[in-house]
């Protein structure tokens, strides 16, 4: 027990190091209240947690007696349960629904049992909607496996119907949650694979506000170096509502993994290339599914962190005349460069070299020659610098900080849209910061935009990287994720 007491203690600690940490409890207090069976007083985010617990009784218990460090996963999960119940936006900001008998009357929205409603008080728009118990919501999005987040296998091959997006809520963003309107999600599957593991349903996540029948489409990409999915794309996620009180619907597309970590047996232990097909086919699936749920005749804008940022970067060499504006966040879109960095010790940090490694199947980082294929086919930036007309217009972010990308990932491509990733306008050596800000032109319609001090993961702190610089990193993180917002309209 003791050891599990360090554990808890360990969670303590990067729990109080998140965004608005007043929301997530104890994580030690939280379990105790569990296996003491206290009451809950009718504390809905208290009988949420105690509902997570519950329905993992079994795990729990188990590794309670054999000392084993999943037990963190678990207590995180229900930490995250009691936060995100807490932090619930009030029911005033759900969309209005009606029902229509004999004349069309407004229905109370947060109380709507599964059913069809309409979003406007003519009866005109209908839509399927439905609620879930908060324990409900906290099983499959804080799943401690990370194998039910992101997978659509419970959906039996249909669309869910559309439901609070609570997800999109979560007070764990740099840019403070602001908005109008809670979005509505509906899930679908955009695509089935088979192999003898099991089939992978691998998820797309749909959200818009309910009247917004014009809306800008966009992809958003998760990261996770292709190695996992939940707390990273928990991250990308959290800024929905910012993108769809702007005027967007945000398409979010989960894939296959290349470890065993996350996803489930059926959807991981796949190459770095399968991940990206994945990607490339939820693209095609948004494209013949957009007319479904806008009007807009805008293009697909695309925006991905880290890992999601290299494949906007790639996806936008796939289908060059349908990709007019991508917003690639900390890319590593030049493989080739990122492993001369870590093979010179120019940049050394343990993740980047970890997972270049685990993507070409090596061992070890040193064993790497540069010839591979994972390399070779992930080093993007040539291809643009030899016809930067060809690509879409980028705004690029990154922080100068990064210990797990380098930001000459984002200066060369910067540069490479200008046409020279040698002597293109960003420079290290005179990038200009007015309180922890830079802004470079790579190109007509091209943006660089630098943070002096801020780490990876700048835009949420669901990771616990949430150091962007003190009170001046802070206001520069929450400017250019604004700007990032606007310029994608």
């Amino acid at each position: 027990m003791k050891h599990l007491s360090n554990l808890i203690g360990c969670l303590a600690l990067s729990a109080s190091a998140v965004a608005n940490a007043s929301i997530f409890p104890d994580p030690q207090v939280l379990l105790t209240h569990y296996l003491q069976g206290k009451p809950t007083n009718g504390n809905p985010s208290l009988e949420a947690s105690m509902g997570y617990f519950k329905h993992h009784d079994a795990a729990l218990r188990e590794m309670l007696n054999s000392g084993s460090a999943d037990i963190a996963r678990i207590v995180t999960g229900a930490s995250y349960c009691f936060a995100a119940v807490a932090s619930k936006p009030p029911a005033s900001q759900l969309p209005k629904l009606y029902s229509q008998d004999g004349q069309c009357n407004e229905v109370n929205t947060a109380q709507a049992q599964r059913s069809w409603y309409y979003t406007d008080a003519q009866c005109t728009t209908a839509i399927e909607y439905k609620n879930e118990s908060n324990t409900e919501f906290c099983l499959r999005e804080f799943d401690y496996k990370a194998q039910r987040y992101g997978s659509s296998k419970d959906l039996n091959f249909v669309q869910d119907a559309w439901m609070p997006g609570y997800t999109a809520t979560l007070p764990i963003t740099t840019k403070p949650q602001d908005f109008a309107e809670i979005p509505l999600v509906q899930r679908t599957t955009y695509k089935t694979t088979f192999n003898e593991r099991g089939t992978c349903h691998l998820e797309m996540r749909v959200y818009k506000n309910a009247n917004n029948h014009n809306a800008t489409p966009i992809m958003m990409i998760h990261g996770g170096g292709w190695l996992e999915r939940l707390n990273t794309a928990r991250t990308a996620e959290a800024q929905l509502a910012q993108f769809t009180d702007a005027g967007f619907v945000v398409y979010m597309p989960y894939y296959r993994l290349v470890e065993d970590r996350e996803a489930g047996p059926a959807c991981n232990q796949v190459n770095i290339e399968d991940s990206k097909q994945d990607i490339r086919d939820a693209f095609l699936w948004v494209q013949a599914n957009n007319v479904n749920y806008t009007t807009s005749n805008k293009s697909v804008r695309i925006t991905g962190q880290s890992a999601g940022g290299h494949m906007a970067v790639w996806l936008s060499q796939q289908f060059p005349n349908k990709v007019d504006k991508i917003a690639p966040m900390f890319p590593v879109a030049d493989f080739a460069h990122q492993l001369k960095e870590v093979q010179d010790g120019t940049y050394v940090h343990g993740y980047i070299e970890r997972m270049i490694a685990i993507l070409s199947g090596k061992a070890h980082w040193q064993d790497l020659t540069g010839n591979e294929p994972v390399v070779v086919n992930n080093s993007l930036l040539q291809a643009i610098e030899q016809a930067p007309t060809q690509a879409p217009e980028m705004f690029i972010s990154h922080g100068m900080a990064d210990t797990i990308v380098s930001p000459s990932q984002s200066l060369r491509l910067c540069n490479s849209l200008a046409g020279n990733i040698a002597t293109g306008p960003a420079q290290a050596n005179t990038l200009v910061f007015e309180k922890q800000y830079a802004q470079v032109q790579c190109r007509d319609g091209s943006e660089l935009h630098l943070l002096e001090k801020a780490e990876h993961h700048f835009d949420g702190c669901g990771l616990g990287l949430c150091d962007v610089g003190g009170p001046d990193g802070l206001v520069a993180t929450q400017a250019l994720m604004t700007n990032m917002i606007e310029w994608l309209k």
